[in-house]
Protein backbone atom coordinates (compact mmCIF):
# COMPACT_ATOMS: atom_id res chain seq x y z
CA UNK A 1 0.00 0.00 0.00
CA UNK A 2 1.17 3.31 -0.56
CA UNK A 3 2.14 5.89 1.62
CA UNK A 4 -0.04 8.73 2.27
CA UNK A 5 0.50 12.17 0.21
CA UNK A 6 1.69 13.97 3.75
CA UNK A 7 3.79 10.90 4.31
CA UNK A 8 6.01 11.15 1.01
CA UNK A 9 5.79 15.07 1.95
CA UNK A 10 7.76 14.26 4.87
CA UNK A 11 10.04 11.61 3.83
CA UNK A 12 10.91 14.09 1.09
CA UNK A 13 11.76 16.90 3.78
CA UNK A 14 13.67 14.68 5.40
CA UNK A 15 15.73 13.71 2.41
CA UNK A 16 17.01 17.22 1.73
CA UNK A 17 17.56 17.85 5.28
CA UNK A 18 20.02 14.81 5.36
CA UNK A 19 21.37 15.67 1.56
CA UNK A 20 21.76 19.56 2.45
CA UNK A 21 23.57 18.20 5.78
CA UNK A 22 25.91 15.84 3.74
CA UNK A 23 26.18 18.73 1.32
CA UNK A 24 27.74 21.37 3.90
CA UNK A 25 29.82 18.23 5.48
CA UNK A 26 31.29 17.12 2.29
CA UNK A 27 32.32 20.64 1.38
CA UNK A 28 34.00 20.85 4.96
CA UNK A 29 36.04 18.11 4.14
CA UNK A 30 37.53 19.39 0.86
CA UNK A 31 38.58 22.92 2.52
CA UNK A 32 40.00 20.99 5.29
CA UNK A 33 42.05 19.50 2.70
CA UNK A 34 43.67 22.62 1.23
CA UNK A 35 46.51 23.18 2.81
CA UNK A 36 46.56 26.34 3.97
CA UNK A 37 42.91 25.58 5.80
CA UNK A 38 44.59 22.46 7.22
CA UNK A 39 47.39 24.46 8.95
CA UNK A 40 45.05 26.85 9.97
CA UNK A 41 42.59 24.35 11.71
CA UNK A 42 46.28 21.76 13.75
CA UNK A 43 47.25 25.68 14.65
CA UNK A 44 43.62 26.51 16.41
CA UNK A 45 42.28 23.49 17.49
CA UNK A 46 45.57 21.65 18.45
CA UNK A 47 48.26 24.41 19.06
CA UNK A 48 50.76 22.88 16.23
CA UNK A 49 51.30 23.66 12.49
CA UNK A 50 53.24 20.44 11.22
CA UNK A 51 52.60 16.72 11.55
CA UNK A 52 54.71 14.32 9.88
CA UNK A 53 54.16 13.77 5.95
CA UNK A 54 52.89 10.00 7.04
CA UNK A 55 50.51 11.33 9.76
CA UNK A 56 49.15 13.76 7.12
CA UNK A 57 48.75 11.31 4.29
CA UNK A 58 46.51 8.90 6.61
CA UNK A 59 44.73 11.96 7.67
CA UNK A 60 44.02 13.17 4.12
CA UNK A 61 42.79 9.64 3.09
CA UNK A 62 41.07 9.24 6.42
CA UNK A 63 39.37 12.62 5.58
CA UNK A 64 38.66 11.81 1.88
CA UNK A 65 36.88 8.33 3.26
CA UNK A 66 34.73 10.16 5.39
CA UNK A 67 33.27 12.45 2.60
CA UNK A 68 32.60 9.18 0.30
CA UNK A 69 31.07 7.60 3.42
CA UNK A 70 26.78 8.36 4.47
CA UNK A 71 25.86 10.81 6.82
CA UNK A 72 25.90 8.91 10.73
CA UNK A 73 22.66 9.43 11.22
CA UNK A 74 22.69 9.00 14.51
CA UNK A 75 25.73 12.04 15.28
CA UNK A 76 23.33 14.32 12.97
CA UNK A 77 20.06 13.36 15.18
CA UNK A 78 20.04 16.62 16.97
CA UNK A 79 20.73 18.92 13.85
CA UNK A 80 18.05 16.95 11.83
CA UNK A 81 15.74 17.31 14.33
CA UNK A 82 16.39 21.27 14.60
CA UNK A 83 16.37 21.31 10.58
CA UNK A 84 12.83 19.38 10.97
CA UNK A 85 11.17 21.19 13.89
CA UNK A 86 12.33 24.61 12.39
CA UNK A 87 11.02 23.36 8.85
CA UNK A 88 14.28 24.64 7.12
CA UNK A 89 16.41 23.11 4.66
CA UNK A 90 19.18 25.38 6.19
CA UNK A 91 22.27 23.98 7.95
CA UNK A 92 23.00 25.56 10.92
CA UNK A 93 26.90 25.50 10.09
CA UNK A 94 28.23 25.96 13.82
CA UNK A 95 26.10 22.97 14.68
CA UNK A 96 28.72 21.20 17.47
CA UNK A 97 28.10 18.09 15.43
CA UNK A 98 30.46 18.81 11.85
CA UNK A 99 33.59 19.77 14.45
CA UNK A 100 32.92 16.93 16.83
CA UNK A 101 32.83 14.47 13.46
CA UNK A 102 36.20 16.09 11.66
CA UNK A 103 38.12 16.33 15.01
CA UNK A 104 37.46 12.46 15.82
CA UNK A 105 39.45 12.07 12.62
CA UNK A 106 42.24 14.63 13.72
CA UNK A 107 42.68 13.18 17.08
CA UNK A 108 44.05 9.65 15.20
CA UNK A 109 47.28 11.83 14.26
CA UNK A 110 47.80 14.71 15.73
CA UNK A 111 49.42 14.83 19.34
CA UNK A 112 47.53 15.70 22.32
CA UNK A 113 48.35 19.33 22.95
Amino acid sequence: MDANPLEKIIEGSMDRIIASIRSYRDRQIEELMIEPNLVAFLEHYYNTVVISKVKKEFLLKDLIELKKSSLDLSHYSSLIKQMKDTSTFTVNTSHKSFLSEVKNIFQKYVPKG
